[in-house]
């Protein structure tokens, strides 16, 4: 009962019923319009290898295991990247305003703060909510017991470029020269491009939240559309590292 229930949930709920929805309009157009029926269950067939867990597991896992975590990290500050924040009227908790992502990054900095009693510097602006990512970490890192003289923040910055620019303003001004930089895993290879473009020539990586590990046991549903799969996430950074490739030489380093 269990299994079915899985499989009957994987197909009712998006993107399974597309999948389901494409394979029955190729059925229709069969025998009415073959190149049509074929589009179809094209689009049927990449919609659920795209959604899958062991598809986006593939796509993520080079980016995640690009750089090691250090045993004994070194640097003068600890750079955060912030990735999302909300402004809720009532929390019991400023974690509440986190997304998982700053929530799991925020967390990793104030264990690693606690290790080399460096301070943080965390970045992130408000694009889609009134309270900056910055502002909302440094609070859960004060409930952590963080010293609120070891954080600094940075709330204007909108994308990993934009951290890229206003972190080095930043460590310019304080005289740190080598940093700490601690982001997501799958993001790291983006974020060190970006702060190796911006002028940082100590940058050591310091990643974390990684979703996957080389040769995990698979399971059915990893096969099922949908079942916890990050492909757009993963897509997101594989195209984004890749259009910074192109824009640094054509826009930015012209002779």
């Amino acid at each position: 009962m269990f299994l079915i229930k899985k499989i009957i949930e994987a197909f009712v709920l998006p993107p399974g019923c597309l999948v389901v929805a494409l394979i029955v309009l190729a059925v229709y157009l069969r025998k009415r319009t073959r190149p049509a029926a074929i589009a179809c269950a094209v689009l049927a067939g990449m919609t659920w290898i795209g959604s899958t867990k062991i598809f986006s597991d593939a796509l993520i896992r080079p980016l995640e295991y690009a750089y090691d975590t250090p045993a004994k990290p070194e640097g003068d500050v600890i750079v955060v990247l912030s990735a999302g924040a909300r402004n809720l009227p009532s929390v019991f908790s400023a974690a509440e305003n986190l997304s998982s992502s700053t929530l799991e990054r925020a967390i990793a900095a104030a264990l690693l703060y606690k290790r080399t009693k460096l301070p943080i510097l965390i970045t992130g602006g408000s694009p889609f909510s009134e309270l900056s990512e910055a502002e909302a970490a440094a609070a859960y890192l004060l409930e952590l017991g963080v010293p609120r003289a070891a954080i600094i923040t940075e709330t204007t910055a909108r994308d990993t470029r934009e951290n890229a620019a206003t972190v080095r303003e930043i460590c310019a001004s304080k005289g740190f020269k080598r940093i700490i930089l601690l982001t997501s895993a799958i993001h790291m290879p983006r974020a060190v491009f970006l702060f190796g473009k911006a002028g940082f020539e100590g940058v050591q990586p310091f990643p974390v939240s990684r979703r996957t590990r080389p040769g995990e046991p698979r399971y059915f549903r990893d096969y099922l559309p949908g079942q916890q799969a990050d492909t757009g996430d993963a897509l997101n950074e594989i195209f984004g590292l890749a259009f910074y490739r192109v824009y640094y030489p054509l826009f930015v380093h012209r002779g």
